[in-house]
């Protein structure tokens, strides 16, 4: 990690914050605070590239919609949404990884911030709906209340607390639009003459919405400044998968004498 963007606590200018590193410091304080002044970084996850696929596909999509200011999507009648894709000079840097839309928390010196995907307006109420998109393949019908369910609620209220900290007016409903691959019996290559080499994967979409509570994150901001201002190391989380790999590694070498 690069020198600039270590904490440091005799420097006064604010330190920025992603939604991922708040959701980092949520699972392991420590595992956050190695990365954020010590520049120990986790192994990284292998790159999600078909999500990053089909999250561009999708970004296509709903910005045809959103040039013509359109609430004709077919998604939008089956679930009965009177919406059109937000229109706003900002929204490709809200949506780029690097830019984000960010606000920095005065209390904390915190400069908070992450990427959405998509932003929905409601045409009676000018509501905002904050819209995340999920990729993934299995049986039935994909939720959020199992696996990363609770990473994906807090992604979704932070989103939501930063458009509500920039003004703008938020709905406490976002939306998690997924698709999901469908693995059925039909082939992957088309019959047509021409697409020969040119695979086809059908993907069923479901749109959850979800009710968002941003109270906990003033709360969790403020912890995270006091732990990075603190010298020692927080507690580490020992359930979290990858330290637990790492804890009983280390037992299991000093049992054999190999350290």
């Amino acid at each position: 990690m690069a020198r600039y963007n270590k904490f440091d606590k005799t420097r006064d200018d604010p330190f920025p914050v992603s939604r991922s590193g708040i959701d980092q410091f949520l699972r392991c304080p420590r595992t956050f605070v190695l990365q954020r002044k010590y520049g120990l970084k986790p192994p990284s996850m292998v790159p999600l590239t078909l999500a990053v696929a089909t999250d561009h596909l999708l970004k296509n999509e709903f910005d045809g919609y959103r040039e013509k200011q359109s609430s004709e999507h077919a998604i939008f009648h089956k679930y009965n949404l009177e919406v059109v894709p937000y229109q706003h000079a900002e929204i490709e840097d809200w949506r780029n990884n690097f830019k984000g839309i960010r606000y920095l928390d005065e209390a904390t010196n915190l400069e908070v911030f992450g990427a959405v995907d998509d932003v929905w307006e409601d045409i009676n109420s000018k509501e905002l709906y904050i819209v995340d998109y999920k990729s993934t393949s299995k049986q039935g019908d994909p939720d959020i209340e199992t696996g990363w369910g609770s990473s994906y609620k807090r992604q979704m209220e932070v989103y939501q607390w930063l458009f509500r900290k920039k003004g703008f007016p938020v709905s406490d409903v976002g939306y998690f639009l997924y698709v999901n691959g469908i693995k059925g019996d039909n082939n992957f290559y088309s019959d047509h003459q021409g697409y020969e080499d040119v695979g086809f994967m059908e993907f069923k979409t479901t749109l959850i919405p979800y009710t968002g509570n941003c109270d906990w994150i003033s709360d969790t901001l403020l912890r995270i400044k006091e732990t990075l201002m603190d010298d020692k190391l927080p507690p580490a989380n020992g359930s979290w998968d990858d330290n637990r790999y790492f804890y009983e590694r280390l037992q299991l070498e000093r049992e054999l004498g190999e350290i």
